[in-house]
């Protein structure tokens, strides 16, 4: 998530097809340069970083991710994972922005006062799925909406960039889609054997949403895949 969302993304969404091309061409040529100016973008402190360095930031994450999404060698969920990482940027940003406007702001409003309401302090709030019936009716609209800017803006980027196959898995088969993408998150990075509680509640979570059996699939296939990289 950017600093200024909302400037932010008007710099990412008035960068040119021609451009867009233009880079993912160079990238195909010299994606080390690419991966270079990346790692020092993300070397600047969070304070000094402008939207303009946020955007190109994120242009360049979604090319790199574009790059790899066209390697053969690559694994699918590898794929999904880095283009759900580069979208995911354009989507926080456009999330922060949607919160702030329109129905969500007047929604917002109405969940402060029955906070209010209830004697809750500014900066009390009830955990997800708590609270009195017609605020939870409120934060499931709110969600209704943040969900269908995720699923626009998802799309959307992953198809700018040409990274067709993933934005079509991710418009036909969701589920299919955030298991591979969990798949390649895990087989990306590992958590330290002192995170065993982390681990373990990510687990749960995983179960409960997608069912045990993809839950052992993830597992052994990011597993595999670590091997693979080792």
């Amino acid at each position: 998530m950017s600093g200024n969302p909302s400037e932010t993304l008007k710099i990412l969404f008035d960068i040119k097809q021609d451009a867009i091309d233009d880079d993912l061409q160079w990238a195909k040529t010299d994606i080390h340069s690419i991966s270079s100016e990346i790692s020092s973008l993300f070397a600047m402190p969070l304070d000094v970083r402008t939207p303009k360095i946020d955007a190109r930031l994120a242009h360049l994450l979604m090319v790199q991710a574009s790059d790899f999404c066209s390697r053969k060698a690559i694994a699918p969920e590898l794929k999904t994972f880095y283009a759900a990482v580069g979208a995911g940027n354009f989507v926080q940003d456009a999330k922060m922005v949607a919160a702030d406007k329109d129905t969500c702001a007047e929604l917002a409003s109405r969940m402060n006062a029955i906070r209010r309401r209830e004697g809750l302090a500014v900066d009390e709030f009830w955990e997800f799925n708590e609270g009195p019936q017609d605020y939870r009716e409120l934060d499931d609209e709110v969600g209704r909406i943040l969900e269908s800017v995720t699923d626009t803006v998802f799309t959307f980027v992953m198809r700018r960039y040409h990274i067709d196959e993933q934005a079509d898995l991710f418009e036909r088969n969701r589920v299919e889609f955030e298991i591979q993408r969990e798949i390649g998150s895990r087989a990306t990075s590992q958590l330290s054997d002192e995170a065993e509680d982390v681990q373990k509640s990510m687990d749960d979570n995983f179960r409960r949403e997608y069912g045990e059996e993809a839950l052992q699939r993830m597992l052994s296939r990011s597993k595999q895949l670590r091997r693979k990289r080792a």
